[in-house]
């Protein structure tokens, strides 16, 4: 079993933002589309202000898509409980490592760069507890 399959069933998540004081909730589902062939993450937030968005995920590519139109693609590297994504801009880049603590609860840290990766400050810290077990569909 591969970490995107750990993955799968939904999941309640609780991000704390640098740039905002109250932590932000949403949920993340994560199912195989196109035969299998991809995990698609959809996830909300209930704040309106943060973007809806929907991720395409390989075992090397996160390709995400939200609701204000905007694409980025990230390089993942995974293992069996952990992974990093990495997107390197000359504007904004991004780097965050995710890790599983059991089976049911994941944490990962984000930075960000405005300089092209030259130097990173703290962006966010996630958590998601799964509230749905995974499926194989």
């Amino acid at each position: 079993m591969t970490v995107l399959d750990r993955l799968l069933g939904t999941w309640d998540l609780t991000m704390h933002h640098a740039d905002l004081a109250e932590p932000v909730t949403g949920r993340h589902r994560y199912e195989r589309v196109l035969d299998g062939a991809w995990v698609q993450l959809g996830w909300t937030y209930d704040r309106p202000d943060f973007p809806d968005a929907t991720v395409l995920l390989s075992e090397e590519g996160y390709h995400y898509f939200d609701v204000r139109g905007e694409q980025r693609t990230f390089d993942l590297e995974a293992a069996d409980d952990a992974w990093t994504l990495v997107r390197i801009d000359e504007d904004f880049s991004q780097r965050s490592s995710s890790r599983f603590e059991g089976d049911d609860r994941v944490e990962t840290v984000g930075e960000r760069s405005y300089d092209g990766g030259a130097t990173w400050e703290p962006d966010y810290t996630l958590t998601l507890r799964r509230s749905v077990a995974r499926s194989d569909g």
